[in-house]
């Protein structure tokens, strides 16, 4: 936890605003006097397809605009030679449903016939009389939580009496938001161009890829690239690595011991008009615990079942390798929560089924669906520094005012214990694109704004809630796997029990799906 020790002195920084000071980059490179018009977005993921929809698609904020901002233009690059929609795994969405309502109701709307909605959440443990049985910890309504929630809160989260929680596996979600990008000149989505270089001439930006490309000119550069960030690297070091593996900004991501195995499996034909709330369901045991769920998996296809094993790494303790395992290494980490990390099926099932075995989790449920299963793959949970000394954005030398900017992973990757991940690179996307929309609103007035001002503003207003959530679910993950002895696990049992007597859990629940916008 040593990565998260500098954040707090970091933010006052921040705050007092010398963050550009800090940045070589930044100085020398002059106030933007004109307008936004060329865009590069730099990932195809959940933050860069919800920002493009922010920017051209948002009746919301287009509706208070000038026509500076009709005329933007907005070209998405991706590292992929495609986008694999069968790909990836499931997510819930909560704030960041209420915030596409925002950009526009009708992606919406979209996203919610690809999804299927969840109704309750529910938390089990292993049976203290080791029964092979299982003990209740909670179940939470959705609907009732948010209820129960300050009236912001409910005005965000209840849409016509129905609780926003929605559950779709990330493919579909890509698909949806690929799906619904207006159908016109001023959105270019590019494939097979992974970012080198971010250089510029005659005042303006341009983008190289290791194809051996250049495209430009681009007034700003936006980063949605995820943990392996080359934007993040090039605001922080002034430079993109050849090798982007090694792209670790100003510091490196820690390891934290704790492993992931996915499975994942399409539910019967019949399921594909089942719109009833579904249940979410976790099981903890020793070492360990499963989250079961069903997710959407497009409109009119039927939903999927995912089993999530989350384990304690046997060669760490923590974030520590383990006394005398010289030569091992941790999991590599997946950079954007797909499935690049693939293995045989029949070895990935075989171990899936000895380590629920292992690890005493009961459920005759979720052995089924394992042994069912046609998609696996694992990844390594590490926590990332939640600050940089540089910020989110930078000035492009030799530039007339263009920069570089963060959004979503790429700015504040956060471990997948709450569920926030996809939510807050869709919240990003809107409050990012509103402050382009308002220096653009502002540029030829009486009283023009300035963009590095307005993007300091942008990460203000993000970084603390990204933060909260990042360093909660820091700490929820080593509690929720308990530890390998059954005592530590009947400890967390206890604590889970109390803190849901508290109502601690469902306050943590709608604080982090509360929209922060």
């Amino acid at each position: 936890m040593r990565i998260f020790v500098p954040a707090l002195i970091a933010r006052l920084i921040l705050d007092l605003g010398v963050t550009e000071s800090l940045s070589i980059g930044g100085l020398g490179v002059p106030k933007r006097i004109k307008p936004i018009q060329k865009v590069a977005i730099i990932g195809a993921g959940i933050s860069g397809l919800s920002f493009a929809h922010a920017l051209k698609n948002s009746p919301n904020l287009s509706s208070s605009s000038n026509d500076i901002n009709r005329d933007l233009e907005v070209t998405i690059f991706d590292s992929r030679a495609i986008l694999d929609y069968q790909a990836g795994s499931g997510l819930q969405l909560n704030g960041g449903m209420a915030v596409l309502g925002k950009i526009n109701p009708i992606v919406q709307q979209a996203v919610i016939d690809a999804a299927v909605p969840i109704g309750t959440l529910s938390g089990r443990c292993k049976s203290w009389k080791d029964d092979g049985e299982e003990s209740t910890l909670w179940d939470f309504d959705v609907g009732s939580i948010f209820r129960d929630a300050p009236e912001t809160t409910k005005d965000e989260l209840i849409v016509n009496g129905k609780p926003l929680w929605y559950a779709i596996m990330r493919g579909a979600l890509q698909e949806v938001l690929v799906e619904t990008l207006p159908k016109e000149k001023s959105i270019q989505l590019l494939f097979g161009k992974s970012l080198s270089g971010i250089t510029s001439s005659e005042g303006s930006a341009f983008c190289e890829f290791t194809d051996g490309s250049t495209s430009g000119p681009f007034d700003l550069i936006v980063g949605c690239d995820g943990i392996k960030s080359a934007v993040k690297e090039y605001i922080e070091r002034d430079r993109i690595s050849e090798d982007s593996s090694k792209r670790e900004g100003n510091a490196a991501a820690l390891y934290s011991g704790i492993r992931a195995g996915y499975a994942v499996t399409n539910a019967e034909n019949s399921e594909i008009q089942n719109r009833n709330p579904r249940t979410i369901k976790q099981v903890f045991a020793d070492g360990a615990y499963v989250f079961k769920g069903t997710f959407g998996n497009g409109k009119n296809r039927p939903p999927c079942n995912c089993i999530f094993v989350t384990s304690l790494d046997s060669n760490h303790n923590g974030p520590f390798r383990r006394k005398g395992l010289i030569g091992t290494s941790a999991i590599s980490e997946n950079s954007d929560w797909s499935q690049d990390i693939k293995k045989p099926k029949q070895e990935s099932r075989r171990r899936m089924i000895e380590q629920l075995s292992a690890n005493n989790i009961p459920g005759d449920d979720i052995i089924p669906i394992v042994e069912n299963s046609n998609r696996f793959f694992e990844l390594g949970i590490y926590f990332h520094n939640p600050f940089s000394f540089r910020g989110w954005s930078k000035g492009i030398p030799d530039t007339e005012g263009c920069r570089a900017v963060l959004c979503g992973d790429s700015a504040h990757s956060m471990p997948p214990f709450l569920g926030q991940g996809a939510n807050q690179a869709i919240q990003d996307s809107f409050s990012l694109a509103g402050k382009i929309y308002d220096f653009n609103n502002a540029v030829g007035t009486p009283e023009p704004l300035e963009l590095q001002t307005l993007f300091k503003d942008y990460e203000k207003a993000r970084w603390l809630p990204t933060t909260s959530i990042t360093l909660k679910a820091a700490i929820l993950g080593y509690l929720e796997t308990g530890g390998r002895e059954g005592y530590y696990s009947k400890f967390r049992d206890v604590v889970f029990k109390v803190l849901t007597i508290l109502s601690i859990p469902q306050k943590v629940l709608v604080d982090a799906a509360t929209p922060k916008v």
